[in-house]
């Protein structure tokens, strides 16, 4: 009897854990980046706005970098990644650590690590790809769309791209968009 009992209660565990391997309920939860923290370092955290899917010579793709030394923003034509404008701007460490606090509060390192290739999502809209690099390697790439519902970002679209764009001076920025695809 107590050999039944004790076989039957493997036999349980045994179930519980391949479920839990199956279904991946055992799976440890993601630990977010604190970006603040790298105000001082070599990180660089970027946006790059994907326009509507379109002819090669109307695709557009504006790209901002900001780290401690410099905001930058790059106007790239087509799907090979032709850089045909960039232009910088002056920053520092303590301007940076305002910015990147404040995209630690707006969820800037919030996403789901799943591999989906963001190409062809939301076709007639924008694709929005944010990413932060600790000066040696990326620590995380996430993506959201115009349309809304489809990406791996979890923080707040709108506030994270407002603190980006509000890193270029606002007539430059306007410039930059001008006569492409891209809608900011």
């Amino acid at each position: 009897m107590l050999v039944a009992l004790v076989g039957a209660g493997v036999v349980v565990l045994l179930i519980v854990l391949l479920f839990k391997a199956i279904f991946g309920h055992g799976a440890a939860p993601q630990k977010l980046v604190d970006v603040g923290k790298y105000a001082d370092t070599n990180a660089v955290a970027t946006l790059l706005m994907d326009g509507p899917t379109n002819l090669d010579q109307n695709h557009y793709q504006i790209k901002i970098t900001v780290n401690a030394m410099q905001s930058q923003i790059d106007l790239i034509q087509g799907y090979q990644g032709n850089i045909t404008r960039t232009q910088s701007y002056p920053s520092n460490s303590s301007a940076y650590g305002a910015f990147l606090q404040s995209l630690k509060l707006q969820g800037f390192a919030k996403g789901r690590i799943v591999k989906i290739d963001y190409r062809g999502y939301c076709p007639t809209g924008s694709r929005y790809i944010y990413s932060f690099n600790d000066g040696q390697s990326n620590l995380f790439s996430y993506w959201s769309t115009s349309c809304g519902g489809q990406g791996t970002f979890q923080g707040s679209p709108s506030g994270v791209r407002q603190l980006f764009e509000a890193q270029i001076p606002p007539k430059d920025l306007s410039a930059f968009v001008s006569g492409t695809s891209i809608t900011l």
